[in-house]
C-alpha cells in the first residue's frame, strides 16, 4: 500500500514539474500565429497559439467568419 501511495506521490510532482515547464514554455512564446479551435466542454471557440498551444483568448466576429465558424 505505502508502494502506492509513494507512485501517486511521484506522478503527481512530476505533473506539477511538467505544468510549471509548460507555464515557461508558453510565457516565452511570442505567439506569433494564431489558430482558432471549438472548445467542446465550454461550446465556445478559442483563439489558440499555433506553436505553444497557449488560449490567446477569444476571436472577433470577423475572424469566426473567415475560419467558417460562423
Amino acid at each position: 500500500m505505502e508502494n502506492i501511495k509513494n507512485d501517486v506521490n511521484d506522478i503527481k510532482n512530476q505533473i506539477k514539474s511538467l505544468n510549471n515547464d509548460l507555464v515557461e514554455i508558453q510565457s516565452n512564446c511570442t505567439h506569433e500565429k494564431t489558430v482558432l479551435k471549438y472548445n467542446e466542454e465550454s461550446k465556445n471557440v478559442l483563439k489558440l497559439c499555433d506553436n505553444c498551444e497557449k488560449v490567446i483568448g477569444y476571436p472577433t466576429q470577423e475572424e469566426l467568419k473567415d475560419s467558417e465558424f460562423l
